[in-house]
């Protein structure tokens, strides 16, 4: 079994993502997603020195690298730590009642982002994600990105439920795995998203 940083990190998205796809357990999502984002981010630093905080700076210029983390580490901090500051000033409880899923689109974007710059390849389900969440979130990109490809992919998807936005994300994920230029293409990594016990 291989546990450099970039496998473990990988198997953490793989099952963050998976669990996801599925609705399955947003707070285990976000604490694998984010965990997995902080090492992605660091062997991102490492390889190419532009993760995607340097790149989101760069957009949003009026955010300083410390917000940015600490809105990543909001959520994920409050749920690995057995006592944050804010526990005995009802902090904890306001905090949590703006948790959802939704936060894990962001956690799971960043990490398979830095991890897409390190490993130069990505799980279909992971491309299919960015995809999905570009034309989710078109305002997150520069004025200048142009999600016309994402949005072609997942049209109204920002009209659907929650339910609906996810089942076009699995629904494009199927059709993909169908396609053999996306299954040939070197930027596809081949395998499984969640790896097998060995």
């Amino acid at each position: 079994m291989t546990l450099d940083k970039i496998h473990v990190a990988r198997r953490q998205l793989g099952v963050a993502l998976a669990l996801f796809l599925e609705d399955l357990d947003p707070i285990v999502v976000h604490v694998l997603a984010c965990t997995a984002g902080e090492v992605a981010e660091y062997l991102a630093v490492k390889a190419t020195g532009q993760p995607f905080t340097a790149r989101a700076l760069a957009t949003f210029r009026n955010n300083s690298w410390r917000d940015i983390r600490r809105a990543r580490n909001q959520f994920w901090s409050s749920f690995r730590y057995a006592t944050t500051h804010d526990d005995d000033r009802g902090g904890y409880s306001s905090l949590m009642s703006g948790f959802s899923d939704l936060q894990n689109d962001h956690a799971l974007l960043v990490g398979w982002y830095d991890l897409m710059l390190v490993s130069k390849k990505l799980p279909i389900e992971a491309q299919l994600f960015q995809s999905w969440y570009f034309a989710l979130y078109p305002e997150k990109l520069g004025s200048e990105a142009d999600v016309s490809r994402d949005e072609t992919l997942f049209p109204g998807l920002r009209d659907l439920p929650r339910s609906g936005q996810k089942k076009a994300l699995r629904d494009a994920i199927e059709l993909s795995r169908q396609d053999p230029a996306i299954i040939n293409d070197p930027a596809t990594e081949q395998g499984y998203l969640v790896q097998r016990g060995d």
